[in-house]
């Protein structure tokens, strides 16, 4: 019992840094590059972009918004993101992922039977401005 309350406090203290960050990203087309914008678990906002597939990715900080991880997190929890995934790519993909978990779709749109909440989530990081 007491190894149980031990794990269950811990896991309750879990701090900011073993979450994980937030993408929402595009890429494709004729030559592969795309863009995104990521949010890491303290609050920090960058874009991402890379101009060809095999480029490397290029991250510029855009702000902060602590508050915005905090809600997106909690949105992406609520809907059981962490056990969905999947998804068909096509000539331009989009995709928001947490972790190990991505789900990827064909054009920018995300498609209808993605959950409404997921798909805000996807909208607005990837609309995010400072």
């Amino acid at each position: 019992m007491r190894v149980f309350l031990v794990a269950a406090a811990l896991a309750l203290a879990t701090p900011a840094a073993a979450q994980t960050p937030i993408t929402a990203w595009c890429a494709g087309g004729v030559t592969g590059g795309g863009n995104g914008t990521r949010i890491m678990p303290d609050g920090r906002l960058l874009r991402l972009s890379r101009t060809t597939a095999a480029a490397p990715e290029v991250a510029t900080p855009l702000g902060e918004d602590e508050a915005a991880f905090r809600r997106w997190d909690a949105i992406l929890a609520a809907a059981g993101f962490i056990r969905m995934g999947g998804g068909a790519p096509g000539n331009m993909t989009c995709s928001l992922s947490q972790g190990t978990t991505t789900i990827r779709w064909p054009g920018t749109t995300p498609p209808p039977d993605l959950p409404p909440t997921v798909a805000q989530v996807f909208g607005e990081l990837r609309g995010w401005r400072p």
